[in-house]
């Protein structure tokens, strides 16, 4: 179609059809600025290949390889094939037979990870606004323009480029998002009746919420419980609400850190987590490229019936939900720090609690090279345990010297308690081990100080050829006289009280465990879980496992499983240890678009058989009936529906002794300058997702997520500090509206409300069938203008004139040349066609 006078090997044409117009896009390159502006390299088109009155189209703007005009443009930006956001740049040339180019500041090159000391040696002073040729700052780099995606690639040679680790995405391109507010809930209310003491009846609602609001990168949060019963036997109510933190939050990637005021949960992984009320600042891991990033901790276990479960740690209740009969795994924990270990209660709907603990502890403190973790903590101990709220003040630190060897170490002081540990995490061929010692201190009012030591030593191996994982293996032993930060708080407290602290369990030893193993050839996978902990002022040795194996056959999925635990009678408040062993089976049937799950569990004393499915990726639903050995059966039902604003849910409970009815709800709501938005899940890091009069557009990155009448969707989860790729599909939008862009990539912070826009064009689509007065066709791809010269379409083939227009009645001009016999106009007229037809086409001659 052309011949070039100097062979451009980076110059390529595109060609698509949309809406039957066929258009060209040029992308355009820059090796030096010299081959950009010399006019005599130029290529010719040889306008001998187009057929018909195609050939009187002006070609001169695909000349010099850059057909589009000068000005600023809004253009996605790569690196080296890494995206690096959205930036708006200006293209300039100084006349018409000049391709336009762009310029690049120094600060912009170091956003795109250019090595400093090499702009340096351009530039000594970096901040200065000086604009160049990207050639003039680096040597060898160079751009392609993609005018169609409104994309610039540039390529910069790897040696002037700051080596990051895999998945690395620059702290420049994290967006802190939106002023905006949010309140996320999950409520549950539920009645049982008691079939044996006279239908005695029992009403309970408990609602979570996390609510926060975010200016100006500011983060407020509030994390809180709400619980409500009432009993018709004595028509006594009670209610509470316990408030698991309140905080303001800033991050600092530039320390790769966070600060944080108020109520909050230390992490553990040093000394024990604890709450506090206060101020703290600590490396947030999360920053890191995934690579770099370790372990997080997940739960399981069964349940007989719809039931409740808690999750307390320390005491603290940070986590309830409820749950259908059967298997169940919670792995969205809210972060309250990484040690300490996690008490669950499962409450069955009979009343019965079972109860058992998860030990909780960080893997080995293997750091890579150079790399370090920190935390300052200063504020008042809180703990519901404690009548007062002493003063602490806790630092710690974590380094990766080198391959092999992490060393780190804290200290925690309070006014009669001190305490400090050394450690040090070492690799070894047979895998990571860590060892560390602790030293306390402590006076008493009434009693002797008391100083003792605790020796940790742990283990973690990934064995790749057997697909073996240690999580976590550690063996912890400490002396009498040594004591836990909690456990010498409380232990002073009852001595003022001249009260024996012995009642309070010293720990002596603990052992953990946690093992997944990979089997071979389709043998499936075991996993074990563990911890045995003894005391010192007590005859008492805690245990607590789970063992188990699962495999598939087929499209039938087994499991095998022990746990020992803990179960109370919530009438009686007797209790005993219980080792239950569990055979799991579950098959998968299809039936066109519905799902449908079967589902059987068995243990030495109950039989459990249920099903559960999903229907058009809004409704689900599931139904199990169960029993003890000997005795009537029991039904469980349950339902969840998800609609645009809310998620819903029902269930429902039978059996000869009890009988019990639940309704749940939860969501999410945002608050933002342009009104609010209601989601059915509930959100932490969110996106706000704006395309104007594209209602009904589904967003890709949610079930059921779809643009509202306001034209805005909220995605109520995103990952922190990676590139989420948020898109659209117009499926189900107005034919009137057309979508610009239909992807946009963005990196938020950590609880940020980010805002992508997408950029639509309102209008009717408007076709007309044109010959200019002597009857001949119009020019193949000449311009289309409004009577405002606004540029609206262009001209197909066929002599078809497209463009897109909320304008039912309007002048406008075709030109495909400067001179007057290449230009004519079209007066055109819709008004009267009907207002719901979305194509409206006419026949007409251009003037």
């Amino acid at each position: 179609m052309y011949r070039p006078h100097h062979i451009l090997n980076w110059q390529t044409i595109r060609c698509f059809v949309a809406y039957g117009v066929l258009t060209f896009t040029v992308p355009i390159s820059t090796h030096a600025l010299e081959d950009i502006l010399v006019s005599t390299q130029e290529a010719e088109f040889d306008s001998t290949f187009l057929i018909g009155d195609a050939k009187k189209i002006d070609i001169d703007r695909f000349k010099y390889g850059n057909p589009i005009l000068a000005g600023e443009y809004s253009v996605d930006i790569y690196v080296n094939g890494n995206w690096f956001g959205k930036r708006h740049l200006i293209f300039t040339s100084s006349n018409n037979k000049e391709n336009a180019y762009t310029c690049f500041t120094a600060p912009k090159l170091l956003e795109f990870g250019v090595k400093q000391e090499l702009l340096q040696h351009k530039n000594s002073d970096l901040n200065s606004p000086s604009c160049l040729s990207i050639e003039q700052w680096i040597d060898q780099a160079s751009y392609e323009f993609d005018t169609s995606k409104l994309r610039l690639d540039i390529s910069i040679p790897q040696v002037a480029i700051e080596k990051n680790a895999q998945g690395y995405v620059d702290p420049s391109v994290w967006d802190r998002g939106i002023n905006a507010g949010f309140l996320s809930y999950n409520a549950s209310v539920y009645t049982t009746i008691d079939k044996f003491q006279d239908h005695q009846q029992r009403t309970n609602a408990f609602t979570s919420i996390n609510a926060g609001a975010n200016l100006w990168g500011w983060q407020l949060r509030h994390n809180g419980q709400w619980q409500w019963q009432e009993q018709t036997e004595n028509q006594a109510q009670s209610s509470s609400y316990e408030v698991i933190n309140s905080y303001l939050q800033r991050a600092f990637p530039q320390y790769r850190g966070v600060l944080t005021l108020g109520d909050h949960f230390t992490d553990g992984e040093i000394f024990d987590s604890f709450g506090y009320r206060g101020i703290d600042f600590t490396s947030d891991d999360r920053m890191l490229p995934n690579s770099m990033i370790g372990y997080a901790p997940r739960i399981r276990g069964n349940a007989k019936s719809n039931a409740k479960v808690e999750i307390r740690q320390q005491g603290q209740l940070i986590y309830q939900t409820s749950v259908a009969a059967g298997n169940f795994e919670i792995n969205d924990l809210y972060p309250t720090g990484f040690g300490g270990e996690l008490e669950v209660s499962v409450i069955e709907a009979n009343g019965e609690i079972q109860r058992f603990s998860v030990p909780y502890s960080s893997v080995v403190q293997m750091l890579r090279p150079g790399l370090s973790r920190y935390s300052l903590t200063a504020g008042q101990f809180r703990d519901q345990d404690l009548n007062s709220n002493p003063w602490i003040v806790q630092a710690k630190y974590q380094r990766g010297l080198n391959n092999y060897l992490t060393a780190y170490g804290g200290i925690q002081a309070t006014e009669r308690y001190s305490a400090v540990s050394l450690g040090s995490a070492f690799a070894t061929p047979i895998g990571a081990v860590a060892l560390d010692v602790t030293q306390s201190n402590m006076h008493f009012d009434h009693r002797p100080s008391a100083s003792g030591q605790s020796y940790r030593i742990s283990y973690s191996k990934l064995i790749s050829s057997t697909d073996t994982n240690f999580t976590l293996a550690a063996y912890r032993y400490s002396t009498e006289n040594f004591f836990k930060l909690r456990e010498a708080l409380i232990s002073q407290e009852l001595d003022e009280k001249s009260i024996s602290a012995e009642s309070i369990g010293k720990q002596r030893s603990e052992f953990q465990i946690t093992l997944n193993q990979g089997l071979p050839l389709g043998w499936g996978n075991i996993y074990a879980l563990g911890s045995l902990v003894d005391y010192w002022n007590r005859n008492e040795t805690t245990r607590q496992y789970q063992l188990g194996y699962s495999n598939n056959w087929g499209q039938l999925s087994y499991s095998i499983s022990a746990i020992k635990k803990q179960v109370e009678n919530g009438i009686s408040k007797q209790n005993h240890d219980d080792t239950e062993y569990m055979l799991s089976l579950s098959i998968p049937l299809s039936f066109k678009k519905h799902a449908i799950n079967i589902t059987s569990m068995s243990t030495k004393n109950n039989q459990t058989l249920g099903l559960n499915g999903t229907f058009n990726e809004r409704l689900s639903y599931g139904a199990t009936a169960s029993g003890e050995f000997g005795q009537a059966p029991s039904l469980n039902i349950n339902a969840q529906y998800r609609t645009d604003a809310i998620s819903l849910g029902g269930a429902y409970s039978y059996s000869n002794t009890f009988e019990q009815i639940m309704l749940n709800a939860r969501g999410n709501i945002v608050a933002h300058k342009k009104g609010f938005l209601f989601g059915p899940d509930q959100g932490q890091t969110m996106v706000l997702v704006y395309a104007p009069d594209a209602r009904g557009a589904k967003v890709n990155n949610g079930v059921g997520l779809n643009i509202n009448k306001a034209g805005y969707a909220v995605v109520p989860y995103v990952t922190p500090y990676r590139l989420n790729d948020i898109s659209l599909d117009p499926q189900n939008m107005s034919a009137n509206v057309e979508l610009e862009e239909s992807s946009q990539r963005i990196a938020p912070f950590a609880g940020a409300i980010a805002q992508v826009n997408f950029a639509t064009k309102s209008g009717k689509a408007i076709y007309i069938q044109s010959t200019q007065t002597n009857g001949t066709a119009l020019p193949f791809a000449s311009d289309v203008y409004d009577s405002q010269g606004q540029n609206i379409g262009m001209v197909a083939q066929g002599s078809l004139v497209y463009l897109r227009s909320n304008v039912l009645s309007d002048r406008i001009q075709i030109k495909w040349g400067e001179a007057e016999d290449q230009q004519c106009h079209i007066q055109y007229d819709l008004s009267n066609l009907p207002k719901d037809q979305h194509i409206l086409m006419m026949e007409a001659i251009c003037q």
